[in-house]
């Protein structure tokens, strides 16, 4: 006579089915738990912390050989150079001074972000001289604003060296045109047709000098030059996701009413 063995699939089939059984007859308590994990994890989010941040957006410039107008890979062209410097320490010494804060209280509070551009659902990421956008985290709204715009400061600052003086170089410049021009004038024509025609050749090469070196002073001034784009304005928010939690808290709910539903029958048997 043999003995036949046990199918261990079969054994699974009906545990599996016992399991879906004892879920459906009391559907009810993943049901509840649900909902009052969503409750619960609202009522956390409810009553977390809050706190201020604010964004500042600063232009970082780019930078331009004198001759040939070439563009140069420097600080200013990496976006992550903003984020160094933000987070320095000697820079959240000089924002916390501001803010009227410690340094402590900004450590780990401060964040930076390339901004894309793009349109459509294609969005394409600047590689040269990008937005980034600087933000602060403090518990006022007062101290994250003066904490954000003065990290922003302190970016721009420590950027604008070789801007400021190719500005000033360029200044010096149209000065000299100016005195150029100046100076051949008093010298005056000679009488004879050549000579004023010499003179006015001279003024024209050196105000044709003048207007180039306007218009790389523009230039400079207003697209090698980092700048604060928008100042920051602090909103208040709290130091967690409500949603989040929300959804976090109900799905733990869901899971502990499954459990429930599976151990409900064997619980009320026991107690009866």
């Amino acid at each position: 006579m043999s003995t036949r063995a046990p199918d261990p699939d079969a054994e699974r089939e009906v545990d599996l089915g016992r399991y879906w059984s004892a879920i459906v007859a009391h559907w009810w308590l993943p049901l509840l738990g649900l909902i009052a994990g969503a409750f619960i994890g609202y009522l956390i989010s409810i009553g977390g912390k809050e706190v201020w941040k604010a964004s500042a957006t600063v232009y970082l410039g780019a930078s331009y050989s004198s001759v040939g107008g070439v563009f140069l890979q420097g600080p200013q062209a990496n976006p992550s150079t903003a984020g160094t410097v933000a987070r320095a320490e000697s820079s959240l010494e000089t924002a916390a001074a501001h803010a009227g804060m410690k340094p402590g209280d900004l450590r780990g509070k401060v964040s930076t972000q390339s901004i894309s551009t793009g349109a459509g659902s294609t969005v394409v990421r600047t590689t040269g001289n990008p937005l980034v956008r600087i933000t602060v985290q403090a518990s006022t709204r007062r101290r994250a604003q003066i904490a954000a715009n003065a990290l922003a400061n302190v970016v721009v600052d420590r950027l604008a060296p070789y801007a400021d003086r190719k500005i000033t170089a360029l200044q010096e410049r149209i000065d000299n045109d100016e005195r150029q021009v100046a100076a051949i004038k008093r010298i005056g024509p000679s009488g004879d047709p050549a000579g004023r025609a010499v003179l006015a050749l001279q003024i024209g090469d050196v105000l044709d000098d003048q207007l180039q070196a306007q218009q790389l002073l523009i230039q400079a001034q207003e697209i090698e030059r980092p700048q604060v784009l928008t100042r920051a304005a602090a909103v208040r928010t709290t130091a967690r996701s409500r949603r989040n939690a929300v959804v976090v808290a109900a799905f733990l709910g869901f899971v502990l009413g499954l459990i429930a539903a599976l151990v409900w029958e064997p619980l009320m048997r026991r107690r009866r």
